[in-house]
């Protein structure tokens, strides 16, 4: 399936399947292979090519041959340089470099906004005109699109590392669904660092971490209206060390069910994750939803981190429908 752009901010977003391994994972796949036998083939160009000139002609002076010789060393040294720097700065650049490592679509670009322009994470909400809200409108247009066929019921978002707009993300799409009449339910799942409370300036006494440990029977005494319309939350709770379990209780799974089986009062359930790294929360979340984003700060993820993150979510058969790149000058 392709998509056009077809309003400002729209990315194209190639077909790719939800199960299995796609054509662009194998794509990707054979691409790393061509480029490190590439490597590879220069290398031994180089050596041989250096070996005939020192056996043939010996050690005596010659101006060709040490001209060539100082041309050649001087293009191993920039080619050298160049690995350096690439090594010592190996952050996403932009939509190019995200392409080379995660051979998954990507479905939106939110821009870095100055201070002045007020909370990131409401943007959408309190200025509907700005080019943050265009931005996610844009991600939310094209998750309709990519999951026509089967409309998810729970959105998990997740992120390599922590402070990488995971959080900021999740509201401003959120606000987005509700906006277009949908109503949403936006769970805090990260039970080590929450920040949702914050953001909407309300009470963690009591949350989904509560819930899960068998402190609260219902879900309904900890659900939150919110000051945007449609749009309901559920805080993390207390902060807990033994995130790892409660994560892993049935209770969270028989919550994914009844969602994704309508067996809700809301028509879509948004899960702000934990990172991946580190820890094993967000593969517990992962494993048992349907639809994963998985956010990319622009400038500050790192390639190897984010490579590993993706293997770990893919390791763990959590369905990644796609990208955000966040942060995006």
């Amino acid at each position: 399936m392709s998509i056009e752009k077809s309003e400002r901010g729209f990315i194209q977003v190639p077909a790719f399947e939800t199960g299995g391994t796609s054509l662009r994972e194998e794509l990707h796949k054979f691409r790393v292979i061509t480029q490190r036998r590439e490597k590879t083939l220069l290398g031994v160009y180089l050596t041989v090519f250096l070996f005939t000139l020192f056996t043939l002609e010996g050690l005596q002076p010659n101006l060709p041959r040490n001209f060539v010789l100082s041309f050649i060393l001087g293009l191993c040294a920039g080619v050298l340089a160049a690995f350096i720097r690439e090594g010592s700065d190996a952050t996403i650049k932009g939509r190019d470099m995200l392409a080379r490592v995660l051979p998954i679509p990507l479905l939106g670009i939110a821009p870095v906004i100055n201070k002045q322009a007020g909370s990131y994470a409401f943007q959408s909400a309190k200025y509907p005109d700005s080019a943050v809200a265009a931005a996610f409108r844009a991600l939310h247009n094209n998750l309709l699109l990519v999951t026509q066929q089967s409309q998810p019921k729970v959105i998990n978002i997740t992120s390599t590392d922590a402070s990488e707009g995971k959080s900021s993300t999740s509201i401003n799409l959120a606000t987005q669904y509700a906006q277009a009449g949908t109503k949403v339910l936006l769970i805090d799942a990260d039970l080590r660092r929450p920040t949702l409370h914050k953001h909407f300036g309300c009470d963690n006494t009591k949350g989904l971490g509560n819930y899960l440990a068998g402190m609260e029977n219902t879900l309904d005494g900890l659900i939150r209206k919110t000051f945007i319309p449609n749009l309901h939350i559920i805080s993390s709770g207390p902060i807990t060390p033994h995130a790892v379990e409660l994560l892993s209780s049935e209770r969270l799974s028989q919550l994914i069910t009844n969602a994704e089986q309508g067996n809700v009062d809301f028509d879509l359930v948004i899960i702000d994750s934990p990172p991946v790294m580190g820890m094993a929360d967000a593969l517990l979340i992962g494993n048992r939803v349907h639809a994963t984003l998985l956010v990319v700060a622009c400038n500050e993820t790192r390639r190897r981190p984010l490579h590993a993150a993706y293997e770990r979510l893919k390791q763990s058969r959590t369905n990644m429908i796609g990208v955000v790149m966040t942060k995006v000058r």
